[in-house]
């Protein structure tokens, strides 16, 4: 798939490099890959030893509390086009999103988005064959971070299959429908539609729950990454409110208009992160909010 900006301007993949959070991921995971093949798995196509220990077993994971397969799963693969298909993803979408997000706040709901795919996945294939069958790859995770760009850039366009062009916030939904009907039909075919549904509305879910935009009614359309800057730095923030004691002029009153003006100058300084980002701060802007922080 090959992205472009909204009205035609070409963007280029990932939005120029890898940024730190998606370049560990893609090391972590080439790396974890490289030891399958070593010990029997990867390129092989078989389950080794270490998808065998590691991989995704909802009947270990959940009545074993093997709990470590929640994790670990995300960072094995099936095989080459398994591998190269998700990292593809992951550095298209995930690069332009961390941008937005930060590292932090992107590995965090990277990791949720899989966890989430693993947990559904889980619950429903605890009986039956499904049950002791590894599951493996981050395609969970990464469908996630295919829902957070819908939503945070809706009007870009994506060549899906590097054919069709597509908004992006449709895109998000014809991918949804398309593991929702897959998973209601029981087709598999060796790909787990359940967990790919699952990263998608786990992250759905965590971001409703921590954008209060969202929550209201924001929808798709709106700037997801601008709004999260703004509650983060909101949520940091402990803003001194004057006594009523200081709304008298002169002497003490003196401090409350004061601290009546700072806390303007603040909110007038995150209207301007939410609008142009944390980097278009001044220096001056800079240090009102870290003394802020500090009150």
């Amino acid at each position: 798939m090959r992205n472009f900006g909204a009205g035609g301007r070409q963007m280029s993949f990932g939005g120029m490099g890898l940024t730190p959070g998606v370049k560990i991921l893609i090391i972590a995971n080439a790396v974890v890959f490289v030891l399958q093949t070593l010990f029997g798995g990867g390129l092989t196509g078989r389950v080794g030893p270490l998808t065998h220990w590691f991989g995704f077993v909802p009947q270990q994971a959940i009545n074993g509390l093997e709990v470590w397969r929640f994790f670990t799963y995300m960072f094995l693969h099936g095989g080459m086009f398994h591998i190269a298909f998700n990292m593809f993803a992951l550095w298209m979408f995930g690069s332009q999103i961390e941008r937005r997000w930060g590292q932090r706040t992107f590995l965090i709901y990277y990791v949720v988005c899989g966890l989430g795919g693993a947990l559904t996945y889980g619950i429903f294939n605890l009986a039956g064959i499904a049950g002791i069958i590894p599951m493996v790859g981050a395609s969970a995770a990464v469908y996630g971070i295919l829902l957070a760009y819908g939503l945070t850039f809706p009007e870009s366009v994506i060549l899906v299959m590097m054919i069709i062009p597509m908004k992006a916030k449709y895109a998000v939904l014809v991918f949804g429908l398309i593991e929702l009907m897959s998973t209601a039909a029981g087709s598999s075919g060796g790909i787990a539609h359940l967990a790919h549904l699952g990263g998608m509305v786990t992250g759905f879910i965590f971001l409703k729950l921590t954008i209060p935009s969202l929550s209201a009614g924001g929808g798709m359309g709106g700037d997801l990454g601008g709004t999260w800057r703004r509650w983060q730095t909101k949520r940091r923030m402990k803003i001194v409110r004057p006594d009523k004691s200081d709304q008298t002029p002169g002497g003490k009153g003196n401090g409350g208009f004061q601290k009546r003006g700072k806390k303007s100058e603040i909110d007038t300084i995150l209207d301007k992160i939410s609008r142009e980002g944390l980097q278009s701060l001044t220096d001056e802007e800079q240090e009102i909010l870290r003394r802020a922080g500090r009150k």
